[in-house]
């Protein structure tokens, strides 16, 4: 998982992981309850979290009085999940990367936060269906962030096309944005349900605005690979102008669409449709 050059985990996710925890967006209530009554999770079911980055979701998966294990291969991320859920002692902070986790163990939930799509190859997908229990759940959600058609948002795309026109080429417009980060959505949950090994038993999507203001909105935009990666001086022009003109406005407004997808295994249903059958011979 390189970005130019640079290990993704010492870019915008574990270098600003203090910004990154305290500006990024959590995930809604609704999707916590469903994830816990479709895959049925209580205290006796053991969790596996992927890119737990800051222990956003790892607090919440907490509450379900699961044993959780979460890794993170950021360490700066690591060192604040350990401290979020300093005292669950259902909770084990691991500091690795998912290619390297082995585990004996026979997990009841695979769970991913905004970080599946980090996991490249498709042999994940296998790597996956060892780790689970006969009866486990993937779970895959996604934060998407949207625009709204508002007069602070038209004027940030200003900025953006005027300090930022090689990062971000081409006039910024609402829809078209819009658009793409649909587009992406939707590939990524296509990649998911067409995959050979398991089948989506549950999909949903939650839509929660988020307000922002002249010093959170800059801090918020400067958790991006894209603009983490802009010189230095540029960068910080950048987000004083970006600041300047969301102070003017008061506060700029961010649409998160939230995407949850509920995954079984194949050939575990595969197998209970053969056995079922036999017991009605």
């Amino acid at each position: 998982m390189r970005m130019k050059g640079k290990t993704i985990f010492n870019a915008s996710f574990d270098v600003f992981a203090e910004t990154y925890h305290s500006v990024r967006p959590g995930y809604p209530a609704e999707l916590y309850a469903d994830i816990k009554r479709l895959c049925d999770l209580d205290s006796a079911s053991r969790l596996l979290e992927v890119g737990a980055g800051s222990g956003i979701a790892t607090v919440e998966l907490a509450k379900f009085g699961s044993k959780i294990v979460a890794i993170e291969p950021g360490s700066h991320l690591t060192a604040i999940a350990r401290k979020q859920t300093e005292g669950l002692e259902n909770v084990e902070i691991l500091e690795q990367t998912f290619e390297s986790f082995e585990s004996s163990d026979r997990f009841d939930a695979f769970l991913a936060f905004t970080s599946f799509h980090w996991l490249k190859g498709e042999d994940k997908y296998q790597k996956i269906l060892q780790l689970l229990a006969d009866a486990g759940n993937l779970v895959l959600v996604w934060n998407y962030f949207f625009q709204t058609d508002s007069p602070v948002t038209a004027a940030v795309n200003r900025v953006y096309h005027e300090l930022l026109p090689d990062v971000y080429p081409g006039q910024m417009d609402v829809r078209k944005v819009n658009e793409e980060v649909f587009s992406v959505l939707t590939r990524r949950e296509q990649r998911v349900t067409q995959n050979p090994l398991f089948y989506p038993a549950f999909m949903r999507r939650y839509l929660v605005e988020y307000n922002y203001n002249a010093e959170t909105y800059p801090k918020f935009l400067n958790t991006f690979p894209k603009i983490v990666l802009v010189d230095e001086a540029k960068r910080l022009r950048f987000l004083k102008r970006i600041s300047e003109v969301v102070a003017d406005h008061g506060k700029i407004s961010v649409p998160v669409f939230t995407s949850l997808i509920i995954c079984k295994r194949k050939d575990y249903l595969l197998q209970a449709v053969a056995d079922s059958r036999k017991e009605r011979r």
